[in-house]
């Protein structure tokens, strides 16, 4: 069975599924590659792990108000696991029956693993990243100052990960500046400090600046944090991405920064929540290819 493109809570309720299902919940989520690259997963390993037959990665439109039902639906209906986008993430945090010490740390959640009771809740956001960055510059944040741009469920994840790394710094700034205080008080680090995106100050010549909001997403979206401030030595990293490169990751390329968008870290984070779900690390290269990853 060939996943849809995209079910809404309607269509869901009237599905019926033949075995074991996967997904990603999202408002938006026309733009999400997470279907093509599970589903290449699945394709490739089926072959040889014949338990996966049947298995299938859906594309969920589920609002806000929605998620309580879908999850509710989503269980009765036999899916074993799913992940989480904008703007579940913290949403989840009160609808999984447990949650692992990495999302309770992080106060937020990506992905749910079907239990007999419920959901399980887990983040692979912030493992996600550190793999990505690691695999991209060949090492992650111990050290280094980082600059972290955005204070949402996956900036809440990419925090705690870069300070439970090691990291010399990490520097928070929010549009929303009362935000990025409140993640900092959550985050009880003294290395974490905190601003409006409109206070940014010039980073240290090897930081790792890491774009967790949403600019980015549309090609017209500016960057959220002004060209000038880059510096070669600097690596730049957009969790988003998209058809075309971003403003941020366009500023970077012109002053010859290293950086890259959010499809290493998407990989690395759909790898770690396939684990979760199978007891199996996909092969990279298959889902690589389904991302339209650029080479490193």
């Amino acid at each position: 069975m060939s996943a849809p493109e995209t079910f809404t809570l309607g269509s869901l309720r009237a599905a019926a599924f033949n075995g074991p299902q996967l997904g990603v919940l999202g408002d938006p989520i026309a733009h999400s590659l997470s279907p093509a690259m599970h589903n290449a997963a699945l394709d490739a390993l089926v072959g040889t792990q014949p338990q996966l037959s049947g298995w299938r990665y859906h594309r969920l439109h589920i609002s806000a108000a929605e998620l309580p039902e879908a999850l509710r639906l989503l269980h009765a209906k036999n899916f074993r696991g799913v992940n989480l986008t904008v703007p579940h993430k913290i949403a989840a945090l009160s609808l999984a029956n447990t949650l692992s010490p990495t999302a309770r740390r992080a106060e937020s959640v990506n992905t749910l693993v079907r239990t007999a009771e419920g959901w399980e809740g887990h983040t692979t956001d912030g493992p996600g990243f550190l793999e990505a960055l690691r695999e991209r510059t060949g090492h992650a944040t111990q050290g280094r100052e980082v600059i972290l741009l955005g204070a949402g469920g996956a900036a809440r994840a990419v925090a705690a990960a870069c300070l439970d790394d090691g990291c010399a710094a990490l520097r928070i700034y929010n549009r929303d500046a009362h935000r990025a205080t409140e993640l900092c008080h959550a985050l009880a680090d003294r290395r974490a400090t905190s601003g409006g995106l409109d206070t940014i100050t010039a980073p240290s010549p090897d930081a790792v600046i890491v774009n967790c909001t949403v600019l980015g997403l549309k090609a017209d979206d500016p960057s959220p944090i002004t060209a000038d401030l880059l510096r070669s030595g600097q690596f730049v990293f957009d969790t988003t991405y998209g058809a075309q490169p971003s403003q941020l990751l366009r500023d970077a390329a012109a002053r010859g920064l290293g950086h890259c968008d959010g499809r290493t870290m998407l990989r690395w984070q759909g790898a770690l929540a396939f684990r979760l779900w199978t007891g199996i690390l996909p092969p990279a290269t298959p889902m690589r290819l389904a991302l339209g990853e650029a080479a490193l």
